[in-house]
């Protein structure tokens, strides 16, 4: 409590916080549908040509893929507006029951006769894909909800990294229970049965939007209205910078996870050692991402952390693009990979906490709903950029290419493209640094606008809470100094 309850001080304001042990259940649980749920978009990627004959559809495989991505801009806007509407257990609770409701129908699909599965598959991995934008802007509402200051990024990591946790899991455990178009069935049983088990869980154990009693000061407060949160965002000029950049990271690496195997073949690299970049990317990212969040909590410097690992993602980010056009240079693009992935990765939990604290009292399920349309968006945008400036393939690289064996992809000429997204990513950078000064709003709230002047770290004062001093401590020190 901010205040004791003494005869000498009764008029005195209080605000009395908490932190509940159960609020690692609420993180849990969302955590875990992030994971089970792109565990579903994923999990027949790298079985394509198993799945497209289950299917009896050429295009199976890809449909599966698209549904997701096309839904999230529009689904993601009506998300937006019905967790601030509605509370964030509602938003728990639809992301749950849309999610285990769609495994369920695709597990059912695979029991059918050959010509009614795809129609009815596709329909279960639609409504899956609902639950997707409602579950990528729970993380940061959770933990402005439920955690103190002082895990609050932490949080924020946990329930965004299942996201890229869910996309290893299901690239190394697809192939190894699929070596025919009937081994299907158990890719559908085996993304169906977590996504059910969550949904049941959320039923039961996710009671109430927020806990009886706060555990910051700003979580007691009043957040804006969708409507008018949405236009603070875009009449705030250092959330807009937040925005670009943060939606721009974010596309840039989804887009080099995408086309990390078109990028790599040309020069010799076969789809196994594509495969293993990706994973280290991803290995390297949760484990930047979970330190950078500790690093936060504990020095609140989010500028700093987020500037500095910015500059080696771009930089090493760059490297990898270069390394990829020279054959024979494993070893080191493998290492590039990692670093690239710790650095880049390192960004996404604490910009999306920075979302929250420059546009504080806006939601943040608003906030960082915004920047996660932004990156779906910009993905797009750059996956287009790298195949409109992609060239045939040089003849002194056919003697390398191995894009043709198989199923084959037709082999290109990345320079141009490489080149046109170095670029981007540096002028990116270059915004982050010049324009991007932020005011930890939130921060301010909670102790006091000396405290948290901006986020570079220097005039922040990292104590906790509870060390400060309490309202009736500077009360009797006020009557002592009258």
């Amino acid at each position: 409590m901010l205040g004791d309850m003494k005869e000498e001080d009764p008029a005195m304001p209080r605000i009395v916080l908490k932190v509940y042990p159960r609020r690692w259940i609420v993180l849990l649980i969302v955590a875990l549908l992030n994971n089970s749920n792109t565990m579903s978009w994923i999990a027949f990627a790298p079985i394509a040509n198993y799945v497209n004959p289950f299917y009896n559809q050429a295009m199976a495989t890809n449909m599966f893929s698209m549904v997701y991505m096309f839904g999230t801009i529009p689904v993601g806007l009506v998300a937006m507006w019905s967790a601030r509407k509605f509370g964030l257990r509602s938003a728990i609770l639809i992301a749950a029951w849309t999610n285990g409701i769609g495994g369920l129908i695709r597990l059912l699909s695979s029991f059918l006769p050959v010509a009614s599965r795809f129609p009815v598959g596709i329909t279960g991995q639609a409504i899956a894909a609902v639950a997707y934008p409602f579950i990528m802007i729970l993380p940061t509402k959770v933990a402005g909800s439920w955690f103190p200051d002082n895990q609050r990024t932490l949080a924020t990591t946990i329930g965004i990294m299942s996201n890229p946790l869910g996309v290893i899991l299901a690239n190394v455990i697809s192939p190894q229970i699929v070596s025919h178009p009937d081994d299907v069935l158990y890719v559908n049983l085996f993304t169906a049965v977590p996504s059910i088990l969550c949904c049941i869980a959320a039923t039961f154990l996710i009671t109430r939007s927020n806990p009886k009693l706060p555990p910051t000061i700003s979580a007691s407060q009043q957040r804006m209205d969708f409507f008018a949160g949405v236009k603070a965002c875009f009449t705030n000029s250092e959330y807009l910078w937040l925005l670009l950049v943060m939606g721009g990271s974010i596309g840039m690496f989804n887009c080099l996870y995408t086309v990390i195997q078109q990028l790599l073949c040309p020069s010799g690299y076969d789809n196994t050692f594509s495969g293993l970049c990706a994973a280290l990317m991803i290995i390297g990212g949760i484990f930047g991402a979970t330190v950078s969040a500790i690093v936060v909590d504990r020095t609140k410097w989010y500028e700093k952390t987020i500037k500095f690992c910015m500059d080696m993602a771009v930089l090493f980010g760059i490297l990898f693009l270069q390394l990829t056009l020279r054959p024979g240079l494993g070893g080191l693009i493998l290492v590039t990979c990692f670093i690239f992935g710790v650095m880049g990765l390192a960004t996404y939990p604490v910009g999306l906490e920075m979302s929250a604290e420059c546009t504080f009292p806006v939601s943040e399920t608003t906030s960082t709903g915004l920047i996660v349309l932004s990156g779906q968006i910009q993905s797009i945008l750059f996956i287009t950029i790298m195949q409109i400036f992609s060239n045939p393939l040089q003849p002194d690289y056919w003697k390398y290419e191995v894009c043709t064996i198989g199923e084959g992809v037709v082999p290109k000429d990345m320079s141009h493209s490489n080149i046109v997204m170095s670029v981007v990513a540096i002028s990116l950078y270059l915004i982050l640094v010049v324009f991007f000064h932020p005011k930890l709003r939130r921060l301010e709230t909670e102790r006091g606008p000396v405290k948290a002047k901006n986020g570079t770290g220097e005039p922040l004062d990292p104590t906790p809470l509870n060390t400060l001093p309490r309202p009736s401590e500077i009360a009797a020190k006020q009557v002592e100094e009258a």
